[in-house]
């Protein structure tokens, strides 16, 4: 009975540490691009962004494997830090669809090379609210969608 538990023991601290490394792994799958410093809270407080973090089976159906936003109210300022970020990271990118208005970025959506036969992504999109306030969501996301698939799930063009 004791080599029973010790087994399952062991089983289930495996599972943990694994599912631990997953998420670790996840919560910087962004690093190495200029945009990382919005998702890792260093050029904003934490408290002023929403963020949502999707893995797993839910989906599947979108041909993703991971997805990741941060959405803020942003300054002026902020805006055009954030747009220079994404100028500097879309010059790595094999692939890139941008959109301006006035002469400011509103919305981006780039592809990035990797070597595990999955695709990287980073999107973005600015909104101004009725009330004149202007509201950033910047997404990555991992999976084996193409382009294609993401401007439709997005419902973009």
């Amino acid at each position: 009975m004791n080599f029973l538990t010790d087994d399952l023991m062991k089983k289930f601290l495996l599972i943990t540490l694994s599912a631990f490394l997953a998420l670790a792994q996840g919560a910087r799958a962004q690093e190495g691009l200029q945009i990382d410093s919005l998702f890792n809270g260093s050029f904003v407080p934490k408290s002023r962004i929403t963020e949502s973090l999707v893995t797993g089976k839910e989906l599947k159906p979108y041909n993703l494997d991971y997805f990741r936003s941060v959405r803020l109210q942003a300054s002026e300022g902020e805006i055009r830090r954030i747009v220079s970020w994404l100028e500097g990271d879309a010059l790595m990118a094999i692939e890139k669809d941008m959109d301006s208005e006035n002469g400011e970025l509103v919305y981006a959506l780039m592809c990035f090379a990797t070597n595990n036969g999955k695709n990287k992504y980073l999107g973005y999109q600015v909104k101004e609210s009725s009330g004149g306030s202007k509201y950033v969501t910047v997404v990555y996301m991992t999976g084996k969608a193409t382009t294609r698939d993401l401007k439709v799930i997005f419902k973009h063009r």
